[in-house]
């Protein structure tokens, strides 16, 4: 019994170090296929050689900067593609679809249906077309003001007399006031009508990524 206990032993302390060799071995192959990477800053650089030989490192050599390469983390996971013979064109058609992929998913991350699309515009707006209201009440007291010192000049044209400095001054004044607050009027219209296109915009792409019809929101047919 004694005499087998002690082969089984030895055979096991065999397998043993056999599997140690094996996992020794292994780890001096990944440490000579990487060494770049092992103590720099956690990156490792994929590429393939002319005979389509895949390579790691830390950086591409110079004789394959213009192939198509990879970025990958410390964990082997690819976090960024590059392709530098890829026509310009076609990387900015990829930056745009990665970029609409990104407001689809906030799109759809953010409203639960149509209606609070709606919702959201009105909030928006409220401000904006308050803003409005009292700048357009501010234009109607410029505008009587304008008309007052307009009126006053043409008194004294009217009586082929020199308008005073004054009054010119004046109206001078008033002119410009109005044309100053026509301006802001214009350009809170400009935000009004810009938050009401990103809205509707926002809509119809939403109801086509729901699979719904921008023209039937509810999904309603007609009877």
């Amino acid at each position: 019994m004694s005499q087998l206990l002690r082969l089984t032993l030895k055979k096991t302390n065999r397998i043993i170090w056999m599997r140690s060799v094996l996992v020794t071995l292994l780890l001096s192959a990944l440490c000579a296929m990487q060494p770049a990477h092992a103590e720099g800053s956690g990156r490792i650089v994929k590429w393939k050689d002319e005979k389509g030989v895949t390579h790691y490192g830390d950086s591409i050599p110079p004789q394959y900067s213009d192939r198509d390469n990879s970025l990958m983390n410390k964990q082997g996971i690819t976090i960024q593609h590059n392709k530098p013979n890829a026509p310009l064109q076609n990387k900015e058609e990829e930056l745009v679809q990665l970029e609409q992929a990104k407001k689809d998913r906030a799109l759809l991350g953010t409203f639960t249906n149509a209606d609070e699309i709606d919702l959201t515009r009105d909030r928006n707006l409220e401000p904006e077309l308050l803003a409005l209201k009292n700048l357009q009440q501010d234009r109607a007291v410029a505008q009587k003001k304008v008309d007052k010192s307009k009126a006053a000049a043409d008194a004294f044209s009217k009586s082929k007399k020199p308008v005073p400095p004054s009054i010119s001054a004046e109206h001078k004044i008033n002119t410009d006031g109005l044309a100053k607050i026509d301006q802001r009027i214009s350009e809170r219209q400009r935000t009004v009508d810009n938050i009401r296109q990103r809205f509707e915009d926002d809509k119809k792409r939403y109801l086509i990524l729901r699979g719904q019809s921008p023209a039937n929101p509810a999904g309603e047919t007609n009877k």
